[in-house]
């Protein structure tokens, strides 16, 4: 079991938890959900250690009253693992790392690290365990880093958190996000068999949605005052449709790529890709780990070199006709997970205020207008900006 016991939490003077009281029980697997900035990530750093409270306890059945602090702190390091938020980024950040890396085959004098490398000595220990076989990850051992899809990342991550030792308690911030629906599914089936096999508590900071872990019986519900117990919902509903037939006289292609091959040394991402889209239609890209998804986005985005030997034509221009990357990107906005993973470090302890500051006010407006968002400052916070979507 899991207490905590009249809680309270503060980060740079704002209250975050005041006199929070909750009980986790032994082998129950549970989702922390709650809106944006109400807690959640704040509860698991709680639960790992990571933070401590401002006043009140937090305590674990598994480690007695009478050991000493270095006693407490190795039993929790042992029993509570914690795959954060931020995992991706960190594991990103090192200095022969950057962003578009994953594009280019030209070799670098300084060798990038390998999955293997990124193991160390641990990946002789990946056939210990019985895992799904969508976890297993020969196949990757020697690929490099950056040339890894997001499903991928969070495969190896998870793993090297279990390989030194099985933990009683699992801790997971959005663990789904991010993910392709295939991946969702994969990861989904592993959690359990984790849960099942091993009996691990899963304690997963999400939100409701179809590919949860069925092992997951109880959802805390965070609010700025409370912490409710309740069944997880596991619902999603969808009332959106779209529909916006074009006519032949108003078909104008956007982006089109002909007879389009991707290769990196002997492996081929993709073969023979005809692709056509026209001014107006919305498309959906799927595909499993490694299909080539966010390689064709970085085609489209003006990131990958091979646009220039391929047929690749955006806004009716073969790429390579003169056009800088900037005219594209100046034209179409792109989020992707790379950009999150290669964030400078420094970025992780800015205030969101900070962090805009690197813009014009003018272009913070417009952004403010245009996204319906309100602005305020929290109680307490000097200059943190938070914005919620009405």
């Amino acid at each position: 079991m899991i207490s905590l016991s009249s809680v309270s939490v503060s980060i740079q003077s704002t209250t975050i938890f005041s006199d929070l009281t909750i009980q986790l029980k032994s082998g129950v697997s549970y989702l922390i959900t709650g809106k944006n900035g109400v807690g959640k990530t704040t509860l698991l750093n709680l639960i790992a250690g990571k933070i401590q409270p401002k006043s009140g306890l937090v305590s674990y059945d598994f480690i007695g009253p009478n050991l000493n602090w270095d006693e407490r702190h190795e039993l929790r390091k042992k029993n509570v693992h914690y795959v954060s938020t931020y995992a991706l980024h960190e594991l990103m950040s090192g200095p022969d790392l950057y962003y578009q890396q994953r594009y280019y085959t030209i070799e670098d004098s300084n060798p990038v690290s390998t999955v293997k490398d990124f193991f160390g000595e641990r990946y002789k220990k990946l056939h210990e365990f019985e895992f799904p076989e969508s976890f297993k990850i020969d196949h990757l051992l020697t690929r490099e880093l950056p040339r890894l899809s997001n499903g991928q990342f969070k495969k190896i991550i998870i793993l090297k958190q279990l390989l030194d030792n099985l933990p009683k308690i699992l801790l997971l911030d959005y663990p789904f996000e991010g993910l392709d629906h295939t991946s969702r599914s994969e990861l989904k089936e592993f959690l359990d068999h984790l849960a099942t096999r091993y009996r691990i508590q899963l304690i997963i900071a999400d939100q409701d949605h179809p590919q949860l872990p069925d092992i997951i019986t109880k959802r805390i519900e965070l609010s700025s005052s409370s912490a409710v117990i309740t069944e997880p919902k596991n619902e999603f509903h969808s009332t959106h449709s779209y529909q916006d037939p074009i006519s032949a006289k108003e078909i104008e292609p956007v982006v089109e790529m002909r007879g389009l091959k991707i290769q990196y040394g002997n492996t081929i991402i993709i073969k023979d890709l005809n692709w056509q889209i026209n001014r107006g239609e919305r498309w959906a890209l799927t595909g499993p780990n490694g299909s080539g998804k966010t390689t064709l986005f970085s085609l489209i985005y003006a990131d990958h070199p091979m646009a220039y030997s391929e047929q690749v034509y955006l806004f009716g221009k073969r790429r390579g006709s003169g056009e800088s990357i900037w005219d594209i990107k100046n034209r179409i906005s792109y989020l992707g997970p790379e950009q999150v993973h290669f964030l400078d470090a420094t970025t992780s302890i800015l205030t969101v205020s900070e962090y805009f500051t690197s813009n014009s006010q003018a272009a913070i407006d417009t952004l403010v207008d245009f996204l319906k968002l309100n602005i305020f400052y929290r109680s307490g916070y000097d200059n943190y900006l938070m914005a919620s979507c009405n």
